[in-house]
């Protein structure tokens, strides 16, 4: 692939880098019932069909361990609508033979991030224990969760960036446990993704031309581009006892890499000259590729017991930096349609429209870059009944992007959860959980006009146990 095919699928496809940036940046760790009301506070003390997914380790724990069991989960997902100011980004400049004077850093656009509302499914299960020897036993398990995925749709010159996406990632995780006297436990899982999205944006990229002199400005590029495809890795887990009432557990789930492929439609338009000197646009089509590394995720876990109640602390790390986060590429571009000037040029001398792309600095817009290493902090509380659990949760999460400058809007979360699961019989068990993510965004180039960012999770859930 040469320079500018890279460089200009940079800017026709980052909406790619935005979505799914909502869906690892904004990582939705809370895939269960109880991972829900314990914001992920859920690994040491993790126990039942979820822990195949949070940990498998521990499968082999609780006092259902000898038993099947299949939980069905379903969570929806509301982020509030809000009007925002836009600072600075991908601001539109006119053309001009002289660079603009304006700082970008300094120009403030209005939009609107219309209310975002997702019903996501889940399914847990896992086995009986067996028997491997009188001290070992071995357990499996199984998930398929949705770890990334959102839709968004924004409105206002601010935010065309985001106009309207959509993003939905399947994981399916097969694991298994071995487990040696109650007292140590081994799991380990293979990973397996599905992606599939549709995408549609505006940009204002800014390019340096020669077409008729030196000219200075942006490029408005609007594209439709939709894609799929599979990715994988794998998982590990670790859980010890050294005493019957306290738990010490570590996690970890690799990079995984999802390939996907599609194709892409684009219209360039490079505007005018003082108002009357048409410079002109094109229309691009190309197949697409998207690289894009899910991050390397640790935990680390503490749960102690005092009686019925069950403390948990949990710090995790993101290994966002070591990550590629997003790796585009395109192949087979058709350039057609060109106006204006442009399409003059591109008459006398074909391939002038290709070269001219490469005029455009599309690192200005580019989504991906300046991540760092995470780090989450989760705390949870659980009370056990005889037939009903309750559960509540505090957790602070930081954002791996960059604040202030023009890439994914994201900030620094503060996350509150509660919930409550009821044994109906010896078989059946039901309950309901709640999360609220509020986030701190005035230092992002995104400022909501009510100071706040918010994230609501409400997960039911249906457990069958025989």
């Amino acid at each position: 692939m040469n320079k500018h095919s890279k460089k200009i699928y940079f800017a026709l496809s980052c909406v790619l880098c935005s979505n799914l940036a909502f869906a690892s940046g904004y990582r939705l760790a809370e895939q269960s019932l109880n991972g829900t009301a314990l914001n992920s506070a859920f690994v040491a003390g993790a126990y039942g069909a979820d822990a195949s997914y949070y940990n498998p380790a521990n499968m082999a724990f609780g006092k259902d361990s000898d038993k099947f069991e299949f939980e069905f989960d379903a969570t929806f997902i509301y982020v509030p609508g809000f009007d925002f100011t836009k600072v600075g980004g991908d601001i539109k400049q006119d053309i001009s033979s002289i660079p603009s004077t304006t700082d970008p850093k300094s120009v403030r656009v209005q939009g609107y991030a219309n209310a975002t509302k997702q019903f996501v499914p889940k399914f847990f299960f896992k086995s009986k224990a067996y028997e491997l020897s009188e001290d070992t036993k071995l357990h499996y398990g199984l998930s398929l969760t949705t770890p990334q995925g959102l839709n968004m749709n924004w409105d206002k010159e601010g935010g065309g960036f985001m106009d309207d996406l959509s993003l939905a990632i399947l994981d399916l995780n097969p694991v298994v446990s071995l487990t040696y006297q109650d007292f140590i436990s081994v799991g380990v899982g293979a990973s397996v993704l599905y992606s599939w999205g549709d995408f549609d944006n505006t940009l204002n990229v800014p390019f340096t031309s020669n077409l008729v002199g030196t000219m200075y400005g942006t490029t408005n590029v609007t594209q439709t581009s939709s894609a799929k495809g599979w990715g994988g890795g794998y998982n590990l887990a670790l859980s010890i006892k050294p005493t019957s009432s306290t738990t010490i557990s570590t996690t970890y789930r690799s990079k995984r890499a999802l390939n996907m492929k599609g194709n892409l439609n684009a219209l360039a338009q490079m505007g005018s000259l003082g108002g009357f000197l048409d410079i002109g646009s094109t229309y691009m089509d190309a197949d697409l590729k998207l690289d894009a590394d899910l991050p390397a995720i640790f935990n680390i876990a503490l749960a102690q017991d005092f009686g019925r109640i069950r403390a948990e602390f949990v710090y995790e790390r993101t290994f966002w930096s070591s990550a590629d986060i997003f790796k585009f590429g395109y192949s087979n571009a058709r350039f057609y349609g060109q106006t204006g000037i442009l399409g003059s040029l591109e008459q006398a001398n074909p391939g002038t429209t290709a070269s001219q792309m490469n005029s455009a600095d599309y690192n200005a817009v580019y989504y991906g870059q300046g991540w760092k290493d995470s780090n989450a902090y989760r705390l949870g509380l659980s009370y056990f009944g005889d037939d009903h659990t309750f559960m509540l949760s505090f957790a602070y999460d930081e954002t791996p992007t960059p604040q202030g400058v023009f890439g994914i809007p994201d900030a620094n979360a503060f996350m509150f959860g509660l919930g409550l699961r009821k044994r109906l019989s010896e078989s059946v068990d039901v309950g309901l959980a709640y999360s609220l993510a509020v986030k701190d965004n005035r230092k992002s180039f995104i400022q909501s006009h009510d100071g706040w960012g918010e994230l609501h999770l409400v997960t039911a859930g249906f457990k069958y146990l025989f």
